[in-house]
Formats: C-alpha cells, sequence, structure tokens
C-alpha cells in the first residue's frame, strides 16, 4: 500500500471515528443493536441477484465480442472486479482486472472487454440518473421546493455526460469505416510515427468499438440492456429501503429512491482504500440534505450497510478467484500489469 493510500485510509478512518463520537458511541450502539436481523438477511439475500443481472447484463454486452461468453464466468470475474474496487475505489482497478480475465478465460480481447465494461459503467449512470429523477418527480411538490440544489445539480451534470457519451458511442458504432479512416488520416499525417504504430492505434480503436457494439447489437438486445440496467438499480435502492426498514425508521419512498442513487453518485468520487469514512460521510450529508434528521439512526444505517455489502462482495470475489482458478497475487498483478 502507497503513501498516499495509507494517508487516505487514515484521514476515512480519523472521519469516521470523529462521527461516531458526535453521535455518541452508546446511541450508535443502541441503534444498530436495535435493527431487525430478518430485513439485514433480506438486504444480503438482495445482493446475489443485483450481481448475477450485472453479470448477464455484461454477457449480452459481449455478443456482439464472442456470443458464447459463460454466466458462469462472467458472474464470477464480476464479483472479483467489485473486490478489488472494494478494497482499492477510484483506481479503477477491478475494471481493468475484469477487462483480463475475461481476456484470459473467455479470449473475448482485452480491449474489447474493457470498452464492454465501459459501456456497462456509463448505462449504470444513466439508470441511476433517470431513477434519481422519478425519485424527484414522486416527492411532493412543497418538498423539491426545499431540495439542495446539489441534489439537482448532480443528476444534471451526470445526465448531460451520459447523453453525449452515448451519442458519441452510437455515432462511433454506426460510422466505424468512416471514423477509423480519419483516425488512419490523421496518424499519416503526423511525421515519422512508424506504419506498425499506426496501424497499432487503428486497431486499438477498432477494439474500443468493437467492445461497444453490444449496445445497438439488434433492438432485442438494446431493450433487455436498458431493461435490466433499470432493474438492477431498482434492485439498489430496495436494498437502502430493506436498510431503513431494519432500523424501523419511517422514510418517505420517494427520499429512499432520491438519496439511494445519490450515493451511488458519490462512488465517483475520491476515497480511501475500502471507502472507510467516506462512505458514511456521504451517506449522511445525502439523507440529513433530503430532510432525514435522525442522526444516529443515519449514521447506524450507513455502517451497517457498509459492512454487509463489503463482506458480501469480498466473500464472493473470494470465492471468484479460488473458483476462476486464480490467487489474489495474480489479481493485484493484472491490475498493475494493465494500469502501467
Amino acid at each position: 500500500m502507497n503513501f498516499k493510500a495509507i494517508t487516505s485510509l487514515f484521514l476515512g478512518s480519523t472521519l469516521l471515528i470523529f462521527m461516531i463520537w458526535y453521535v455518541d458511541v452508546g446511541n450508535l450502539y443502541n441503534a444498530i443493536m436495535g435493527s431487525s436481523p430478518i430485513w439485514l438477511a433480506y438486504y444480503l439475500l438482495l445482493m446475489l441477484p443485483f450481481f448475477l443481472l450485472r453479470a448477464w447484463r455484461w454477457r449480452m454486452l459481449l455478443v456482439p465480442v464472442k456470443s458464447s461468453v459463460k454466466l458462469s464466468n462472467s458472474f464470477w470475474i464480476t464479483m472479483i472486479g467489485f473486490m478489488v474496487n472494494a478494497i482499492i475505489p477510484l483506481r479503477l482497478g477491478g475494471e481493468f482486472v475484469r477487462a483480463f480475465a475475461m481476456d484470459g478465460k473467455e479470449k473475448t480481447g482485452f480491449f474489447q472487454s474493457l470498452s464492454s465494461v465501459a459501456v456497462e459503467r456509463v448505462l449504470d449512470l444513466l439508470g441511476i440518473t433517470l431513477l434519481g429523477l422519478i425519485g424527484i418527480f414522486l416527492l411532493p411538490k412543497e418538498a423539491i421546493m426545499y431540495l439542495p440544489d446539489w441534489s439537482l445539480d448532480a443528476l444534471r451534470i451526470v445526465g448531460i455526460f451520459v447523453a453525449i457519451t452515448l451519442s458519441g458511442l452510437m455515432l462511433g458504432i454506426r460510422y466505424e469505416k468512416r471514423l477509423l479512416s480519419l483516425v488512419r488520416r490523421i496518424l499519416s499525417a503526423i511525421p515519422k510515427l512508424p506504419y506498425k504504430w499506426q496501424e497499432k492505434i487503428i486497431n486499438f480503436s477498432k477494439s474500443l468499438i468493437d467492445g461497444a457494439k453490444g449496445l445497438t447489437h439488434n433492438p432485442s438486445t438494446f431493450f433487455s440492456t436498458l431493461t435490466s440496467t433499470f432493474v438492477i438499480w431498482f434492485m439498489a435502492f430496495l436494498s437502502t429501503f430493506l436498510i431503513f426498514k431494519a432500523f424501523n425508521y419511517d422514510v418517505p419512498t420517494p427520499i429512499i429512491l432520491l438519496g439511494s442513487m445519490l450515493v451511488q453518485l458519490s462512488f465517483i468520487l475520491p476515497a480511501p482504500p475500502g471507502n472507510i469514512g467516506t462512505y458514511e460521510v456521504f451517506w449522511s450529508a445525502i439523507f440529513i440534505g433530503l430532510g432525514l434528521s435522525r442522526l444516529d439512526l443515519i449514521l447506524a444505517t450507513a455502517i451497517v450497510s457498509h459492512l454487509l455489502s463489503d463482506a458480501f462482495i469480498i466473500g464472493m470475489g473470494s470465492i471468484g478467484v479460488t473458483s476462476m482458478g486464480l490467487s489474489f497475487k495474480k489479481v493485484m498483478k493484472m491490475k498493475s500489469t494493465q494500469q502501467h
């Protein structure tokens, strides 16, 4: 672990300790001990179909590259990638590991797999943004007036990014030959650029386009991909609903829907390893900003949901490492090799 990671981990841990002290350890302990094990079990059980559906969607996106990707491989590789991201967030190590492992198991091509993962992430942002907007639409008119500006700004910025990115991807796929021809002309105009490097860059560009073709492979696939995206993020909302239910905290459904989507967007921001501290801060700040007042229960829901989700992801990721015939050393080597 490098100095930057150690420093961010220390700061995140200090932040979490301060929040626990501010709320009072006794109040937090009582809130956690008063939670319902049954509802928490439902929360954990919901994670399995959540990740299975993610794996199925990724498999659909890879159809233009390889039509016979095994769902089991897609699932375990997805869990391994999320495990890496849970340990080392924002460094995108898990995405590189997923692409590398998928290529190793299914011979899909590293850049094609990485491109499909990028498309998957754009679809995630689309689903999160639209469900967040639905949450706003379902709020009473008087409540919308008191929404913090940052909640609307976040959804607006991400929505614009998604619209531009999806439009660019679709245009690139539709006009692939023209785009590659343009790239070739630009490269040939660069003085002293070796021909072999020109070909490498062109092949790289083609690989990225091939990996994105799952988005527009056929109308049926496109519809299934979009539908699965919304179901995936509806499950994320439902998991947040179950957490609040476990703590017997009566929160309006639109607030949970909007808040859970804003929490998902917070993962874009810098964070220490394991999101320690920042997960709890963003979760608490978002729900307090949306009008909730019980900081002890809000922080308790944040801590418990964080622990349970990380336990599931790391546990299933570890099983995936073993079932795929890998080792943790090899997985981390995949990350560092592809990032450098």
